[in-house]
């Protein structure tokens, strides 16, 4: 009787340790570009919230532009705070251009939305037509303190060290680990079923890097640097944790329909020493290093997409660079959609995409 109980008691070992290794598969969500046309886009943001709340995802990423062009007020701000609240789990949020890099006057704003719909005045057209060209490209006419709004989103948004959504989950911000770097408290972290993610700073509109402002030349120097110590850092985080795949999520449309030569599979955005080539640089070296599978999330060309736009063939006779960097661009407005994506890391691909809208 007490061989039995013995074997009884080995094979409930046994049971316990399968369970505890085996790893946890889970889903989140992709979204970005929401919301651009309101108030007609409202309800339909409002209805794939919900269809997002039913997936019932672990947490929502959200790749920034969370408006269209709207005032880059604290009070703007704090409306898409509301709006993220009514997500019924944590949203980890990364900001877009709209929200800071391309804040304008608002007269200027205005004026573009009476041209949009077919109303503009003579007025208008003289607001706006010298905000275009070679001389506007050399001034900042137009933009509306872009600095300082970006100092209102890390205040409204990352002023704690936790996400933000109906409910929260703890983040670990790039200032409370690298002192180097105190100002990027938007380059954040966290870790779930043995995989590592982190969110970057890379708007779209170049990046932020201007030649017509001094200001924000330095500022785009001092956040890039940032970045790419936090890219580093986030691959020496899941390698000493042997993490069983990362993922990076960004703003920017970084690639192009194009050959990138032998640097990438895909032309960037801006050329080969263009305002996002470190960034890339970085992804494609530390992500090829690492060799686990890594994703690259990004919004901002408004188009579903999933393609490994880092792969570099090597010919027939050996395997391709960088081929375990997939990348997953989010849908955009006028089609607001979200993309739940699966995880489980007991398979060689870890993840898999799957659209959601009503």
């Amino acid at each position: 009787m007490r061989i039995f109980k013995l074997a009884g008691a080995v094979c409930a070992a046994f049971a316990l340790a399968a369970g505890a290794a085996k790893a946890e598969t889970f889903s989140f969500v992709a979204v970005g570009d929401t919301a651009y046309n309101p108030p007609a886009d409202y309800a339909v943001y409002e209805a794939l919230i919900g269809r997002i709340n039913r997936a019932k995802p672990a947490f929502t990423i959200h790749v920034g532009d969370t408006w269209g062009a709207e005032p880059c007020t604290e009070d703007q701000h704090r409306k898409i705070l509301d709006w993220f609240a009514k997500y019924d789990h944590p949203v980890v949020y990364t900001p877009g251009d709209n929200e800071w890099a391309d804040c304008r006057k608002a007269e200027v704003l205005e004026a573009y939305h009476r041209y949009m719909g077919g109303k503009a005045t003579p007025e208008d057209l003289q607001l706006l037509l010298p905000l275009r060209g070679l001389d506007a490209g050399m001034t900042s006419a137009g933009y509306d303190d872009p600095i300082g709004s970006l100092n209102l989103i890390r205040k409204v948004f990352f002023s704690q060290a936790r996400s933000v959504g109906g409910r929260t989950m703890p983040l670990v911000r790039q200032p409370d680990v690298s002192p180097t770097f105190k100002e990027t408290s938007e380059n954040t972290r966290w870790e779930k079923g043995g995989v590592v993610f982190a969110t970057v700073s890379v708007p779209g509109s170049s990046n932020g890097f201007l030649i017509a402002d001094e200001a924000r030349a330095a500022e785009a120097v001092a956040r890039n640097r940032a970045n790419v110590d936090w890219i580093k850092s986030t691959f020496a985080e899941a390698k000493a944790k042997n993490a069983k795949a990362v993922v990076i999520a960004l703003q920017a449309g970084m690639f192009l329909d194009a050959d990138g030569g032998d640097f990438t599979n895909k032309a960037l955005n801006g050329g080969r020493e263009g305002p996002f080539h470190w960034i890339v640089l970085a992804i494609r070296d530390l992500g090829g290093q690492f060799g686990k599978p890594v994703l690259l999330i990004n919004g901002d060309f408004h188009d579903f997409v999933v393609d490994r736009p880092f792969m570099v063939s090597q010919g027939e006779a050996k395997p391709p660079l960088y081929a375990n960097i997939t990348r997953l661009q989010v849908y955009g407005a006028p089609e607001l959609k979200a993309v739940k994506v699966g995880v489980d890391t007991e398979t060689p691909w870890v993840f898999s995409f799957e659209p959601l809208y009503n």
